[in-house]
């Protein structure tokens, strides 16, 4: 941990995207292993990985509803994609959405205000995050009627990534 430490926010920035790609890709999509593949990345008061989560969500869900296609539906959208997850209680709920949401700001061109929204949460933003990235991950494969692996890899392509060889 310490020599993450002293690595600069933007190799962190691009080793969580790849963290959590090269976990889709190897065919995980529940939510708690990919934090756990995440959590090394999230380095207290030096970074968090809450933006390089939500433009790999963003991705996702430009996969899963491309310019001049027809849009997601929000209403149903956690119980169609994220049916597995348990969002108990109003809290948790309202921060799955915040992360749904800011991914699809992100995708639009508009940057949330993070910090003043979401900067004191615990857990932290990017925890909620990883959801967005499974729910657009999974609707980008049901939309192309491709395996998440396919998704991943698009995505990581997308964002120029290279994910290893054998996952």
């Amino acid at each position: 941990m310490a020599k993450r430490h002293g690595e600069h926010p933007d190799v962190l920035h691009r080793a969580a995207q790849t963290a959590i790609l090269t976990g889709l890709a190897g065919g995980i999509d529940d939510a708690s292993e990919l934090m756990l593949s995440v959590q090394p990345y999230d380095i207290r008061s030096h970074f968090t990985p809450d933006v390089a989560l939500l433009e790999v969500a963003a991705a996702a869900l430009g996969l899963a509803c491309p310019p001049g296609s027809e849009r997601l539906e929000y209403d149903g959208l956690t119980d169609r994609y994220l049916a597995d997850l348990v969002l108990d209680g109003r809290t948790v709920r309202r921060r799955t959405q915040y992360a749904i949401y800011a991914a699809a700001c992100m995708r639009g061109g508009l940057h949330p205000d993070l910090l003043m929204e979401a900067g004191s949460w615990e857990p932290k933003l990017w925890t909620y995050a990883v959801s967005a990235v499974v729910l657009y991950s999974r609707a980008a494969a049901d939309h192309l009627g491709v395996p998440l692996s396919e998704v991943a890899s698009r995505v990581a392509e997308e964002l120029g990534l290279e994910l290893p060889e054998e996952v």
